[in-house]
């Protein structure tokens, strides 16, 4: 999982190993355009709202949907195949929470 940016409020450095006493949360998304362009909109007016608060985009390219090109996804082994393994990240305590379009969440 690559940090892909880190954005910070006014009040807090943009370097997380400087922010000790901040807040850092890591934000998970899928590495396609449209997710990084919405994480950004989403980090931007968190850092805006809260600006002791640091936050560090992980973003990664390994959805099951990205990777198996062939299987028809009726066929795959998991049924949410842009979110599982952010969401399995997150889980284990790798995010603190997740941006996803509503378009790769499944109902």
């Amino acid at each position: 999982m690559s940090t892909l940016s880190v954005v910070s409020g006014k009040n807090a450095s943009a370097n997380v190993a400087e922010n000790d006493s901040k807040a850092v949360f890591n934000v998970g998304t899928r590495k396609s355009k449209l997710a990084l362009v919405q994480t950004d909109m989403v980090v931007k007016a968190l850092a805006a709202a809260c600006p002791n608060n640091v936050y560090a985009i992980k973003a990664r390219d390994t959805a099951a949907g990205d990777i198996d090109k062939v299987t028809p996804f009726k066929d795959m082994p998991v049924k949410n195949l842009w979110t599982h393994e952010l969401e399995t990240l997150m889980g284990e305590g790798q995010l603190d929470f997740l941006v996803h379009s509503l378009k790769g969440v499944c109902p």
